[in-house]
């Protein structure tokens, strides 16, 4: 059953916001950063920022950058911070968020893939008071991307060829946040080609709990493809 939260609770007073988006926009048939599609009239990773900073009092933007980061650099500025995955060539997603952990001390973070794009109430209508992760049963992601088996509106395990998807998009705190620490500061060679749902089944499998939030529909768009932005549900 889809369960929305229509008002903000348990905001962290700190809490980094990190962004993944090393990648280069491939799928899309771009020779620009993935970061910087335009989305209207203006880039994707731009839109992202200005909701983030809408939505949260004075948040600590982090973006992580790989490919052509000085692009997104000059393009961006000096309003957020960067950590550069120059392995991002050769290593999976949970690379990038690896380094970002690393260079932050707070005892949260919330995380998401670059490639999505977010209508101005998303972000509110999430409960922040526990470790969660956001699905979508509305079909705004794609059929390829990973899904979440769940019991008692809580996530049991990330698994390709499931009908609910989850939006790349996660909230780590307290015994949660601990873990996925803990994993950062000892990796190895093996993890840095893992994805980000595989550190969470790693946490889920260690006792962690995360509680599952549906993004509300037409909130949320995976852009995977050039036929994307041109979603009747979203006026870019």
């Amino acid at each position: 059953m889809s369960r929305f939260i229509h008002k903000i609770k348990g905001v962290p007073k700190s809490s980094p916001v990190a962004i993944l988006s090393a990648g280069v926009g491939s799928r899309i048939k771009s020779h620009e950063p993935r970061a910087l599609l335009k989305v209207g009239e203006t880039s994707l990773l731009e839109h992202q920022i200005s909701l983030i900073n809408q939505t949260f009092s004075n948040p600590e933007i982090i973006v992580g950058v790989g490919y052509e980061p000085w692009k997104i650099m000059k393009r961006i500025g000096q309003s957020v911070k960067f950590v550069e995955n120059q392995l991002y060539q050769t290593s999976g997603s949970f690379e990038t968020l690896r380094l970002i952990v690393n260079n932050t001390k707070d005892d949260n973070i919330i995380f998401f893939h670059g490639d999505l794009y977010f209508r101005q109430e998303f972000f509110r209508n999430l409960d922040y008071s526990r470790s969660f992760i956001v699905c979508d049963n509305q079909g705004n992601m794609s059929d390829k991307e990973v899904g979440v088996t769940e019991s008692r509106e809580r996530a049991t395990i990330f698994s390709y060829g499931l009908d609910n998807k989850w939006c790349q998009i996660a909230f780590l705190k307290g015994k949660e946040m601990s873990m996925l620490r803990q994993i950062c500061q000892k990796p190895n060679q093996e993890m840095k080609s893992l994805l980000t749902f595989e550190i969470l089944n790693a946490i889920i499998n260690k006792g962690g709990v995360f509680n599952i939030h549906y993004a509300p529909q037409n909130s949320i768009l995976e852009i995977d493809s050039m036929k994307d932005l041109n979603n009747e549900n979203f006026n870019f």
